[in-house]
């Protein structure tokens, strides 16, 4: 159980006997909000609780822990299920590009036999839907019927970053749970005792605050193409924009955006405030490029970026669409 967690956790075991049907757990990624669902599920599955908590070792406990509790199912897109049958043959990006990204109808259809089945020993069922904004729209529409007519001693979590992606319908049936996030010197002492040792509060402050995200950032391959793109963005008159596009264009797209979207939102608050929030370990280079950035050009910039998140999940020109961004953001930051 992450720490912060623990009294949201508490209040929500303590009324087990009159839960919601259902519950949209929301709060910024990387918090743990799967693991806090996952947390309350072993708890309401256990057999033998202990302190109000899953006890670990009992039959309920063993069959949840190597994931095949009858009574529990866990519905993610194809693309975030883990696959190690092709793992030597294909790397991470090409596996995942193979497998959708969207939570499907299939998927929530076969929902509605699991929930008609009686319970194991007339425990709790437990469903959990992540991210619940995946769902396409007949998977959502599909899950209606299942929220509308609840079953008894059944619970259904869905767990989203972005609530408003999701259908009114869907939100108006479940009750919201929003998570807090960990203050700062909780969120640093929870990653070193992940073992993160060097850099802590410049991987928490890229990870906007979030523990997490910040230990998948801890990547030393992360950090390196993350430097080696934020030194060109530095440098705007002495970068080759479309020698930067050629060595990116087969990365995670939406990450290379979010780079450029936090870098001209440190530009913002440099000019504003002074200070780099996202990446204080450039700042040098941040200040050189705010001191010449005029703001307006910048805002129009960072609104053609959130645009471009529209597509950038299916480009037709991966290598295009960056050298566009790219172009753009220097005539933005030398206007």
């Amino acid at each position: 159980m992450l720490s912060w967690h623990r009294a949201p956790l508490q209040a929500l075991l303590a009324r087990r006997e009159k839960l919601p049907h259902a519950l949209l757990i929301q709060g910024k990624a990387g918090i743990g909000k799967v693991e806090f669902a996952k947390t309350v599920a072993q708890t309401l599955l256990c057999e033998a609780p202990e302190n109000g908590l899953a006890c670990g070792t009992c039959s309920a406990c063993g069959w949840f822990a190597e994931g095949n509790h009858p009574d529990y199912r866990e519905i993610l897109p194809e693309s975030l299920k883990a696959d190690e049958s092709d793992a030597e043959t294909a790397s991470d990006t090409e596996k995942a590009e193979k497998k959708s990204a969207q939570i499907t109808i299939d998927q929530v259809r076969d929902l509605r036999q699991f929930v008609s089945l009686s319970t194991h020993r007339d425990g709790f069922r437990v469903l959990v839907i992540h991210p619940a904004e995946a769902m396409n729209p007949a998977a959502a529409n599909a899950l209606l019927k299942t929220l509308e007519e609840p079953t008894p001693s059944t619970l259904i979590m869905l767990i989203a970053d972005q609530p408003g992606r999701l259908l009114a319908t869907v939100k108006s049936r479940c009750q919201a749970l929003i998570l807090p996030s960990p203050d700062t010197a909780e969120a640093i002492a929870w990653l070193k005792e992940q073992g993160v040792t060097v850099g802590v509060e410049a991987l928490l402050a890229q990870a906007g605050g979030s523990p997490l995200l910040a230990l998948e950032r801890a990547d030393e391959t992360y950090q390196t193409q993350r430097k080696q793109f934020l030194d060109a963005l530095g440098d705007p008159r002495r970068s080759d924009w479309l020698s930067v596009a050629a060595a990116f264009e087969k990365s995670d797209l939406s990450q290379v955006v979010h780079w450029l979207q936090t870098w001209c939102c440190d530009l913002v608050t440099v000019k504003q405030i002074g200070e780099a929030r996202h990446h204080p370990d450039f700042a040098q280079a941040i200040g050189r490029v705010a001191a010449e950035a005029p703001l307006a050009p910048l805002f129009r910039y960072e609104s053609a970026l959130r645009q471009s998140r529209r597509t950038i999940q299916h480009p037709l020109n991966a290598r295009l669409l960056l050298e566009q961004l790219l172009i753009s953001y220097a005539e933005a930051v030398q206007h």
